[in-house]
């Protein structure tokens, strides 16, 4: 296998376990995401100050590109929390993951990458895999479902974008510094947020945020932008779809939830719709 499809399956299998941790806290999601980003930041800005480049990146001439990457990740991540608390988790996850469609949509006006038939034909087997998966029957157009519809959506853009402007930045900026870009704007923009809220953190949730700080918004996403300058941003949304089978399968191996056939099926489809993007 190409080591840069290696490093985007390791970094996706990682984001699955995030509903473990996150079962674990007290807080929101936004709260959550906040002090993630909180942590992650701290940790790259401490990389990047070892290495003489913290006060580079605030000089640099597109400045524009990471203030962007953090208001897009603050959009994927509060919408698709609160999208969570609206409607069902299925139909959230379903319309979230959307987003490969989208990346495929934009990346040829983007990025100028060229679409291939197989493409399309990766992502809809995907769509089909991930809808037997977790057994969306209907949508839900009650006033507070509707809204939780419109957020997964809002969510899905602000995903695929992202996945666009991570591959835009790293033509201008290292990965440490992308990464530390996307947290420390986050941070900024959701700070009023958070003071007004005035969460409170007990013990508990403090290994949990530091794992989900380190791990999912630091190593994870480090090792897919380093996979992302290496392959097309269609091929790697595509393998993303294996973060919700890697999720199902992390709750029955540790949490004893049980899998029915039909997510069983679904799962197995979406593996053969990965399989095909990953060999040609």
């Amino acid at each position: 296998m190409n080591k840069s499809y290696f490093l985007v399956i390791v970094s996706v299998l990682i984001w699955s376990s995030m509903g473990i941790f996150v079962r674990y806290l007290s807080v929101s999601g936004l709260i959550a995401y906040f002090f993630a980003a909180l942590i992650s930041t701290i940790i790259f800005a401490l990389l990047l100050v070892k290495e003489g480049k913290l006060k580079k990146f605030f000089a640099k001439k597109y400045l524009w590109i990471p203030i962007i990457i953090g208001f897009l990740g603050v959009i994927n991540n509060v919408s698709y929390f609160y999208a969570y608390q609206l409607t069902t988790i299925a139909n959230a996850t379903f319309i979230h993951y959307l987003a490969p469609v989208l990346v495929i949509i934009l990346s040829p006006l983007l990025l100028s990458e060229k679409t291939e038939k197989r493409m399309w034909y990766s992502v809809i087997l995907s769509l089909v895999g991930l809808f037997i998966l977790l057994g969306v029957t209907n949508l839900n157009f009650t006033k507070n479902a509707s809204i939780g519809i419109i957020l997964a959506l809002l969510s899905a853009i602000g995903y695929s974008l992202g996945i666009i402007f991570f591959k835009i930045a790293s033509k201008h900026y290292s990965n440490k510094e992308i990464i530390f870009s996307q947290m420390f704007f986050s941070v900024i923009m959701l700070l009023p947020f958070v003071i007004y809220l005035k969460p409170t953190i007990i013990h508990s949730d403090i290994i949990p945020l530091i794992t989900l700080g380190l791990l999912h918004q630091g190593l994870a996403v480090l090792l897919f932008i380093t996979a992302l300058r290496n392959l097309p941003s269609q091929n790697v949304s595509i393998v993303t779809y294996l973060e919700p089978v890697g999720a199902v399968f992390l709750a029955f191996l540790l949490l004893n939830e049980t899998t029915s056939l039909h997510t069983i099926i679904g799962g197995l489809i979406i593996l053969v719709s990965c399989y095909l993007t990953i060999r040609n």
